[in-house]
């Protein structure tokens, strides 16, 4: 009985070794499958280095038009959305009062001119007749109280009260004329009627915008770039800028303004550019994203970015040679996104893996699916 169970204990015991092995072989064989990976060519590019940027939309130019004196409205001449050039009225003030007050400022100031000239030629004659008694005087035919008395109508004084009457009086007019001429509000710029706050009938003062115009040819995106980027770029340079709720194709921007100094909330330094906007498709308060190129180099050896990967800090890629996956340190330069400069470790057509190279390890057996 005992000699039964003895020989089915080694039976149970060689059993299990026989799975365990089973077991081994189907996990080498696993670990020796080839892995799976898609390739490409380390080849010669022309490459540029590109850096997206953001910014909001705005008109080039805005105007929040006041009048510059108190009166009734008359006419409002525009409404929101009308296009206006420099010059044209926009509202016109009642002109009665500005008319009474230029009629009496042009009446005071030809009294004026009237008294002026009328002071001089008395002063022309005065002088004259004092030449005459002085030489009376030296002959002792006049007496000296005579001579004091003629000197005194020559004397300049009343003509230089008179003068300052007339320089005041001409001050007035120019001032009424100034306000009859303000009665009639208008463009300071061309632009677009984005605001109008008044009626007719109403009254307003000096100081309280009334109407307000953007000029939105061209308009303007201000952005910032930091320090590397900034000497790079130059006043005059195109940019391309996408405006994805006008259009999916890009607006071509210029750089107008480049700031020397960096703002101070983030040590960025602002850039202005402006886009053409004739159709005035483009409206301030869009999004936009500015794409600027600034490194370029030719004919210099590139890969695909996603290529690189990170082993223990270092840059590395997988080469593929005869169906086997060799791990390569390699030297990295300028990066746009798509495709990385590569400095050392690579040369030109050799094959690198861009897809499945994070499960591989120098060595690994590999397939290749094109």
């Amino acid at each position: 009985m005992k000699k039964r169970y003895l020989i089915l204990i080694m039976v149970f015991i060689l059993s299990l070794s026989m799975v365990g092995c089973s077991k081994e072989k189907t996990a080498n064989a696993t670990s020796e499958a080839p892995i799976n990976v898609e390739t490409s060519l380390a080849a010669l590019n022309s490459f540029t280095l590109q850096t997206a940027l953001s910014g909001k939309i705005s008109a080039i130019d805005e105007a929040d038009i006041s009048s510059k004196v108190s009166g009734t409205v008359q006419n409002v001449n525009v409404e929101i959305g009308d296009f206006v050039k420099e010059g044209n009225i926009l509202i016109s003030l009642e002109k009665t009062d500005f008319k009474t007050s230029l009629e009496e400022a042009q009446a005071s100031y030809s009294m004026a001119l009237a008294s002026y000239n009328n002071t001089l030629e008395k002063i022309k004659v005065a002088k004259a007749n004092y030449r005459r008694m002085e030489e009376l005087y030296s002959q002792g035919a006049l007496s000296k109280r005579e001579l004091e008395q003629a000197e005194l109508e020559a004397s300049d004084t009343n003509l230089e009260l008179a003068k300052a009457k007339l320089l005041q009086s001409q001050a007035t007019l120019t001032k009424v004329q100034n306000s009859y001429s303000d009665s009639n509000i208008t463009a300071p710029i061309s632009g677009f009627i984005t605001a109008v706050n008044v009626s007719k009938g109403e009254s307003i003062s000096p100081s309280v915008p009334v109407v307000s115009i953007s000029n939105i040819d061209p308009v303007k995106v201000e952005t910032s770039v930091s320090g590397y980027l900034v000497n790079k770029l130059h006043k005059g340079d195109l940019v391309d800028v996408f405006i994805k709720s006008v259009d999916t194709k890009p607006f071509k921007g210029t750089i107008n303004a480049i700031s020397p100094a960096p703002s101070k909330d983030n040590l960025t330094y602002p850039i202005q550019i402006t886009i053409e906007n004739k159709d005035s498709l483009v409206k301030p308060g869009m999004f936009a994203e500015i794409v600027v190129s600034s490194d370029k180099k030719e004919n210099i050896l590139t890969i695909p970015s996603q290529a690189v990967v990170i082993k223990d800090g270092e840059p590395v890629v997988f080469v593929i040679k005869d169906s086997t996956a060799y791990m390569k340190n390699i030297e990295v330069g300028l990066d746009n996104g798509t495709l990385v400069e590569v400095l050392n470790g690579l040369s030109e057509n050799e094959e690198v893996v861009i897809k499945g190279q994070n499960y591989l390890e120098d060595g690994n057996q590999v397939k290749v699916i094109k």
